[in-house]
């Protein structure tokens, strides 16, 4: 008999096994769910559905460079212990390298060829595990990609710069600068590249956040000034505004990365400490993408 789709998702669903799994479960219960349950009970394929509601907060960064292709993944499951285990830091590594080369893993998270082997791991572990999410960036002639992988495991991050000089005399500088910013990205968290990218309602929810803080601020200081009976002066509009505005500038220097202050002198911005190299390498460096993950962290 043919076994549907959404058969398979229901034996998937009831015991948390393979795709594959349950399709051969169900072919050789004939349709019978309940016997397809026990068939991979009896294989040791079943038992995880039941974990599906716990957290995972824990799991591994890894990161891996053939040529000119780079990737960045990050599996999570519930315990440090499993985290730490050979056999799931061994599954991280072989899909990041994996990746590199297989267009149908570029995207792990959503690959059911990826979650097929996640599956095996899962089950010798007896952890619900997740690929919660991967990303593969090939470099082309006029840019440079590099990552930084924190020696915890827990956090790394991939960026790509663009050069329009001499891109075999600047590539080793220009690696070196993105590892930087990785290194970057994982210290200070940024969420978006550059402010342009800041969704509006974000940025409108923040200037209400901080308008209605300066309003108590000033009706604060008033009902101050009535008690102790000194003198009380409004801040003009233009005042507030402008303080309004630097609130904001600041906000976008905590959130974008190309707007942080440069981990490695504070004194410069991340476009700044771009610029200085970009001038030492005559031509423009643009900082194109990034990705940065922490586990644990959106």
């Amino acid at each position: 008999m043919a076994i549907t789709s959404e058969q398979v998702m229901t034996l998937r669903t009831q015991t948390g096994a393979g795709i594959m799994d349950c399709k051969g479960a169900l072919n050789e219960s004939g349709g019978d769910i309940s016997k397809a349950v026990e068939i991979l009970r009896k294989k040791g394929l079943a038992g995880l559905a039941k974990r599906a509601g716990r957290t995972m907060k824990e799991g591994i960064v890894v990161a891996k460079n053939s040529g000119a292709a780079y990737s960045l993944l990050e599996v999570n499951c519930e315990t440090d212990f499993v985290a730490k285990n050979p056999d799931v830091a061994g599954f991280a590594a072989a899909l990041a390298a994996d990746m590199l080369s297989d267009a149908a893993l570029a995207n792990p998270a959503e690959s059911e060829k990826a979650k097929e082997r996640l599956q095996a791991v899962a089950v010798k572990m007896g952890e619900n595990m997740q690929i919660r999410r991967g990303v593969v960036y090939q470099a082309a002639a006029d840019t440079a990609v590099n990552y930084y992988v924190h020696t915890d495991n827990r956090k790394g991050a991939i960026v790509e710069l663009s050069f329009d000089g001499n891109m075999a005399a600047a590539k080793a500088e220009l690696e070196a600068l993105a590892k930087e910013l990785g290194m970057q990205s994982v210290a200070m968290s940024p969420k978006y590249l550059k402010r342009e990218e800041v969704p509006a309602d974000i940025v409108a929810k923040e200037k209400e956040i901080y308008r209605a803080k300066m309003e108590k601020d000033e009706a604060d200081a008033q009902a101050r000034a009535v008690e102790t009976g000194k003198p009380y002066k409004a801040k003009p509009a233009e005042a507030i505004e402008k303080m309004l505005e630097g609130r904001v500038n600041k906000y976008y220097q905590e959130l974008c990365l190309v707007e942080q202050a440069y981990i490695r002198d504070s004194k410069l911005s991340v476009t700044q400490a771009v610029k200085n190299l970009a001038a030492k390498l005559g031509g423009n460096i643009t900082v194109k993408r990034f990705n940065c993950f922490i586990v644990g962290i959106e």
